[in-house]
């Protein structure tokens, strides 16, 4: 029983020591996974922007602002003012038949 003292707390350093090994090995694993848990996030948030933008052009072109603009901004035209417009009945007698 004196001689095996030894290998009784050998037996005991190795379990320890390889618990041990597996605690850093976990730690380690869940720092990494936690990164990418993080850089999936920011791959959602990111998309979610992309996506309301996208809705935001379909919503426009839908509604056809987005001409408007292209027509103000290309072809530089201006909506008028109806009140200002003047019309000019250049034949009466068409218009009295």
């Amino acid at each position: 029983m004196r001689g095996e003292w030894y290998k009784r707390s050998f037996l005991i350093f190795l379990m320890v020591f390889i618990s041990g090994l597996f605690e850093i090995d976990i730690h380690f694993k869940k720092r990494e996974y936690f990164k990418k848990y993080q850089s999936l996030i920011q791959d959602k948030l990111r998309l979610e922007i992309d996506w309301r933008k996208i809705q935001i052009d379909l919503s426009e072109i839908s509604s056809g602002l987005s001409l408007e603009k292209d027509a103000e901004t290309k072809a530089k035209m201006t909506i008028l003012d109806p009140s200002l417009a003047k019309i000019v009945i250049l034949n009466e007698q068409e218009t009295k038949k």
